[in-house]
């Protein structure tokens, strides 16, 4: 009950960017009959308007060879703080808190790992983050709701889904910061992306169209579109991107879907609202926001293996590079979860400023 209770006091709509009155927030699992579309960060529970799912777009191709075997730091977008935490998961400490205003939620890192592409739904555009100099060096402005984003392992280019749209921006990386370079359509308020390791395929979860787009790169054009769940939102792949597992919302399950096939081979059951799956340990791991926990699948037989109790609203969800942690932030506590995905249990928490999020590839 005070989990309850806390939510609630939480629930207060943020000022729209501009406005000197506040947005009213509808958040996951409202009626999505009304005709005027919330601020995306209106509503703790989601960036975007009905969005209790968010997405943790997990694109396995930026796990790049070469790179550290473990992940030390954690990039969460702190919403509610109008900040990007750098955090050190050894020490379990905030090194340093960066201002972006806007209500930052997703979040993607660059195929070398050291800048970080942020949204920001409320500010309308994406910062980009120098993670050496740990400041912002450039931003761009979008139209809009720009919420989920995913960067090509390839080339190095950026995609950002509008939320209230039917669109992703493709982006270029430049000197200066980011150029835009085109559209691509989708179906209805895409959310979470992902895209393949080889760069060729980018999948994107409609979460109002309840399917995955699955878009060629090359021609920047839908070849295919994989009716799923209710309200997909995260959308993540296997290490070697040959299946999607899409969070789906109102339908409180989670879909397989063979990419080359384009089509769903399946669903396991979750907890009440999953937002993402990151997978590690042969299992797949999804936060559920209402629940307070995370459900444990077995990605081969589609079967629920656990639930693991963690904090208050849990949001983002990704694994470490050797595959012995998995890291969850939890919206409602401020805070991260730490879980031995071997032993299923919880192993540490680290303090974070308000609002964490970490909507996307957050870790490095």
């Amino acid at each position: 009950m005070r989990s309850t209770l806390r939510w609630r006091h939480r629930l207060s709509p943020l000022p729209s960017a501009g406005e000197s009155g506040l947005r009213s927030g509808s958040g996951e699992g409202s009626d999505l009959s009304g005709n005027v579309a919330p601020s995306p960060a209106s509503h703790p529970r989601g960036p975007l308007p009905r969005a209790g799912g968010r997405l943790l777009l997990v694109a396995a191709g930026l796990l790049a060879a070469g790179l550290p075997a473990l992940a030390q730091e954690a990039l969460v977008t702190a919403q509610l703080g109008n900040a990007v935490e750098i955090v050190d998961l050894a020490s379990k400490k905030i090194l340093q808190s960066i201002p972006v205003p806007g209500a930052p939620a997703g979040i993607a890192l660059s195929p070398d790992r050291k800048t970080a592409y942020v949204t920001r739904p409320e500010g309308h555009g994406v910062s980009v983050i120098d993670l050496d100099a740990r400041r912002v060096r450039a931003s761009l402005d979008l139209p809009g709701g720009p919420l989920g984003i995913g960067v090509n392992p390839k080339s190095g280019e950026v995609y950002v889904a509008d939320w209230y749209g039917t669109r992703v921006f493709v982006l270029r990386p430049t000197a200066e910061g980011l150029s835009f370079e085109g559209e691509i359509a989708t179906g209805q308020s895409p959310s979470g992306i992902a895209v393949t390791p080889d760069g060729a395929t980018l999948l994107v979860a409609n979460r109002e169209s309840d399917s995955v787009s699955i878009i060629d790169v090359g021609s920047r054009r839908e070849t295919r579109r994989v009716a799923v769940g209710q309200h997909p939102f995260g959308l993540t792949l296997s290490a070697d991107g040959t299946t999607a597992y899409t969070a789906n919302v109102v339908s409180n399950d989670v879909s397989a879907i063979d990419v080359g096939s384009g089509r769903e081979t399946g669903r396991v059951a979750t907890g009440q609202r999953p937002y993402v799956i990151a997978l590690a340990a042969g299992k797949g791991f999804v936060t559920d926001q209402y629940s307070n926990t995370v459900t444990v699948f077995d990605p081969a037989t589609l079967k629920t293996l656990a639930a693991i109790d963690v904090g208050d609203h849990p949001e983002g969800i990704a694994a470490t590079r050797d595959g012995k942690t998995i890291v969850v932030a939890n919206w409602g506590d401020n805070a991260l979860s730490l879980i031995d995905p071997s032993s299923l249990t919880v192993t540490g928490t680290v303090e974070t400023g308000d609002g964490p999020r970490a909507f996307g590839d957050f870790l490095r």
